[in-house]
This record gives structure tokens, sequence and C-alpha cells, in this order.
């Protein structure tokens, strides 16, 4: 995409960024407004006895790494949260889940240890949950079986027991020597003498024992998953606030960036025909008219005709664009005849098909326009005309010959009787349409008939007729458009419906043609939203044209329309006759 692709982009979803970081940065800004300063502790915990041996191997770290996940999630169970609420004082009442939104555990990386961390609104409180959740995590960590954890106990008793019975002899023999030293008599020196070895025997067994007791409790320990608080918990005295200002732009970027992910993913979903340059692109062709969106859903039909709309209004120079884009690109031999099609229904094919006749008129072309949808006519709606002969009355029987042409006969007068029964007038003069008449049976057997041939040649040679517009049924539906082209020998015209075309159906609507050798002269850019094209082009929409009340309240009033003539009068004003080709 070039730069002024992103400029479009830019002017046509800047809105949706900035509502979306707006409204991001105000929900951070109300939800952290009045929020309560929290306070943070931590209890640092070791796994193993991996810090206690003078020679920790490789394996211990890693295995102490590996547990510490199994710990974290022990930590998040009901039955140790549960235990917390219970254990410490002033949480009574809370739902033990409540800990899992201030309660936080990770291992430190490449060590033994893992942190207990602690997030609340009372210090002493804070230190408290932590110091509980580690006395809790380490009662119910892993750790010996109830045989193991049974002769640990012992060998733990029996080596404080046997400590406190050697300090005992060792104060014994202490006072033993200090006897002997100060003794004289023969007799009591051999008892004291004799007291000392036995004390010394008793000292090497208590000291033999405690030795072989310490060396199970080790062996013990080193076989158990314990966990082993190395720094508690302590009350915090600083506490953490939140920064309104940041937070609320860090808010309002998230938003804004959230937004611009659903813009990319729109735009690379979204395979509409959305501008000129999508369509020049997608199908190849040239955009010979890019249409503004005429009047609402609701409107009748003769209120979106263009002749209701300014002069200068963007809607009439659209169409006079196209009208001149159209007129000096006919070549000589498809000269004055285009069939216009859409690849889908209700993608203004009818509507545009209209305003395009009545434009061609008002610049002095005479026009006939042909409602050759036989399935679904409109023409007749849109002018409040009668549909009892048209285009079928026309079909079921030959042209008749012109006999007695003179000079100063009229270009009316040369035309064959049983066309001229079939034309109607309108409001708009030069314009002349033909409906569709009665809805036969087989109308794509019809439209591609010799006799429609030989019409489209009278057409082609009738000195009363420049130009002659036929209103055809969808591509994609029928094969009625595509047949009628290929009849016709004619110029094929692509209404586009911007806001719902999708590129697959534009261009299987272009085969079409393209497979039978037929050409399709151009697009024509229907219900363009001026947002989705460059700035050029959006600038030129608003350069001539500014409403004024007056002039809103005509476009809006259908019994208040301006009349064909001062509506001829100020287009030929406006525009001149330069845009009227030689006729054949």
């Amino acid at each position: 995409m070039d730069l002024s692709t992103y400029i479009r982009l830019a002017r046509k979803w800047a809105w949706l960024v900035v509502l979306a970081a707006f409204i991001a940065g105000g929900i951070t800004f109300i939800l952290n407004t009045g929020t309560p300063p929290t306070y943070q502790a931590s209890v640092l915990l070791a796994i193993g006895n991996a810090t206690n041996s003078g020679n920790p191997n490789a394996s211990d770290m890693q295995i102490a790494g590996q547990l510490a996940e199994n710990y974290i999630r022990l930590l998040r169970t009901y039955e140790v949260q549960q235990n917390i609420v219970a254990a410490v004082p002033g949480l009574e009442g809370f739902p033990p889940e409540f800990l899992g939104s201030i309660i936080f555990a990770s291992p430190l990386e490449g060590t033994t240890f893992m942190t207990i961390t602690v997030s609340y609104v009372d210090p002493v409180m804070t230190a408290a949950i932590a110091n509980e959740a580690a006395t809790q995590l380490i009662l119910q960590a892993p750790g010996l079986s109830a045989g193991e954890q049974q002769r640990l106990q012992f060998a733990n008793e029996q080596v404080s027991q046997l400590t406190v019975q050697n300090e005992n002899l060792r104060t014994l023999l202490d006072e033993t020597n200090q006897l002997i030293q100060t003794t004289t008599n023969e007799a009591a020196l051999v008892t004291l003498n004799e007291r000392r070895t036995a004390i010394l025997s008793q000292l090497a067994q208590f000291t033999n024992t405690i030795a072989q007791f310490t060396q199970q409790s080790n062996d013990l320990e080193q076989r158990s998953n314990k966990l082993e608080v190395k720094e508690a918990a302590r009350i915090p005295t600083n506490a953490r606030t939140v920064n309104l200002f940041s937070t609320t732009i860090v808010g309002a970027l998230i938003g804004a960036a959230l937004a611009l992910v659903a813009i990319i993913s729109i735009e690379y979903l979204d395979d509409v025909i959305r501008s000129s340059e999508i369509a020049v692109q997608t199908l190849g062709l040239p955009v010979l008219g890019a249409i503004m969106h005429i009047g609402k859903r609701t409107d009748k039909y003769n209120d979106r005709l263009v002749y209701n709309y300014p002069s200068m209004s963007p809607v009439a120079e659209g169409y006079r664009t196209l009208r001149t884009n159209l007129l000096f690109s006919t070549d000589n031999q498809n000269k004055g005849v285009y069939v216009i099609t859409s690849p889908s229904p209700e993608e203004g094919k009818s509507m545009t098909t209209s305003n395009l006749a009545i434009t061609m008129a008002l610049a002095g072309l005479q026009v006939v326009l042909i409602d050759a949808d036989l399935r679904r006519p409109k023409l007749h709606e849109i002018f409040q005309l009668e549909n009892n002969v048209g285009l079928t009355t026309l079909l079921f029987a030959e042209p008749d010959v012109v006999e007695n042409i003179s000079a100063a006969d009229s270009d009316e007068a040369k035309l064959p009787a049983n066309l001229r029964q079939c034309l109607q007038n309108t409001s708009v003069p030069r314009l002349r349409v033909i409906t569709s008449g009665f809805i036969p049976s087989n109308p794509t057997e019809i439209l591609g008939s010799s006799l429609m041939q030989r019409w489209i040649a009278t057409f082609r040679n009738s000195p009363g007729i420049d130009i002659v517009l036929i209103d055809s049924p969808p591509t994609l539906m029928v094969a009625d458009s595509t047949v009628l082209a290929a009849t016709a020998k004619a110029d094929v015209l692509l209404v586009i419906d911007a806001g719902k075309t999708r590129r697959g159906a534009g261009i299987k609507a272009k085969e079409r043609f393209t497979q039978l050798g037929l050409e399709v002269k151009g697009v024509i850019l229907n219900r363009l939203n001026p947002r989705d094209e460059t700035y050029e082009y959006t600038y030129s929409y608003g350069y001539y044209y500014t409403p004024t009340p007056k002039a809103n309240q005509r476009g809006k009033n259908g019994g208040s329309r301006r009349d064909a003539k001062s509506v001829e009068k100020q287009t030929e004003v406006n525009i001149g006759t330069t845009s009227q080709p030689d006729k054949e």
C-alpha cells in the first residue's frame, strides 16, 4: 500500500481509534479512582537441602526448580486457602477464593528458592497472610511416609535426649577432674579415677549413639522434598499507590492499540470494493464515475433522481463526470448504445442508469432509455410511466418501414410507427423511455433474438436518437445481460455498489463478458462513501456546493420538485454544449 492508502485509512478510521482510546482511558480512570494504597510482603522459601549441602549437585538444583511448580499449584488449592483464612485473624468471613487475587507465588529462576508475595491494603495482615501461607504450604508439602516420619521423629528425640545427658556427663567429668587435682587421699584418688574412666566410657557411647541417630535423621531428611522458610515476611511500611495519570494513559494506549488491531483485521478481511482505487486494482477496468449515496432507502424512486438536487451538488457533479468520461471514451463502432448491468441485485443499477440518462439529456443529447430487465422492471416506477406497451411489444414485431420521408420531416417522424408507440416522454426534455412491457416467460431468448438485433440497428440508424442506455438484469443472477450485450454489440457498463459488492462478485461479473469476447467499458462506482476515496477526490466533492436551507427543503419535498425546463436551462448555463458528440 502507498502513502495515500494509509492516509485514506487514517481519515476513515481515526474516529474509532480516538473513541476506543477515550473509552479505555475513561474506564481505566474510573476503575482506579479511589483505589486504596496496597502493601506487599514476601516470604523466601528454600526447596530441598541444596542450601544446607556443602557441595550441591546440578540435579538438586534442577529438581528444586521442577518442584517449585508443584508447590505453587498446591498453594492455589481450596484446602490450603481455607486453612489460611481460618488461621489469620481478621480474615473471618472472607471466601477462600479471595486469597487467589492477593497471593502470588513464583520460583526464582536458576535457584532452589521460591517466593510467596501478598498484596493487601492492611500492612499487618499482609505480613500475617504471607507467613501463614508459607506455614500451610510446608504442612501440605509432600514429604516422608508415615513410618519414615516416625523414625525421623524418634531419631530427633533421641539426639535431643542424648545431647542433654552428654552435657550432664561432661559437667560431671569436669567436676571429677577438679577433685582429682585437689585430693591427696590415695584411696579417694583411686575412686575418682575409676569414676572418671566410667564417665569417659559413657561419653564415648553417647557420642557414638548421637552420631548414629544424627546420620539417620540426615539420611531421612535428605530423601524428603522439604520446604524451609529462609526469610519470613516483615510488616511493610511503604504503600504502593496508583498513578492515575500514567495508568489512564496506558489504558488509552491499550484501547487505541486494540482498535488498530481490529481495523487491520477488518480491512484485511473486508473484500468489498469500496473505492475507485480498489475497483481499478481488482477489476483492471477504468472507473468512469463515482457517485455518492443518493437519498435514503425510504425515499421514493422519483425523489432520488438527479434533477431534484442542485446543479453544483456532489451528486450532480458525479453524474456529469460519468457522462463526460463515457462520451469521450466511445468508439465509432459501438457509439451510442450501452448495456448497463451489475453483479447482483439491489446495487442501484436502475437508478444509476436513470440519472445518467437524465444527465445526458440535459446536455442536449437525444436519449432513449430502455428497460431490458424483463424479470424485475423498474424504470416505469422510477419515471411514473405506464407499462402497457414496451420492449416486449417491439420484440414481437418487425420494425416498420418508414416511407415517403422528406428532409422537412422531424426526427420523430422518421422513426418506425410501432417504435413511436412504445416511446414515452418524460418531464426531462430529449429523454424518452421504453419500458419493459409485459413480462415474458423466456426473457433470455427474446433478448438474444434476431429481432433484438434489428431493433438495435434501428436505434443506431435513427437520426433522432443519439444515445441508447439499456438497463439489464444482474449479470450473476441470469444470463440476460451477457446475451443482450452480445446481440446488441454494445459497450457494457458495470455498476458496483461501493458498500456491498464483493471483489469476487465483480471479477466473476467481468469474466461473464470477457469469456464471450465482450468488452466491459468501465465501472460506475455507486453509493460511494467519500471517506473511502483519496483526499483529492473528496476535496473536489466539497469544492463547489454549499447547501442552503431553501435548497434542502426543495430536495426533500417530492411535490415541490423543480420543473424540467428550469433544470435544463440551469444545466445548459453550467455545462454548455461542449460535451455533445457529433451525431451519426
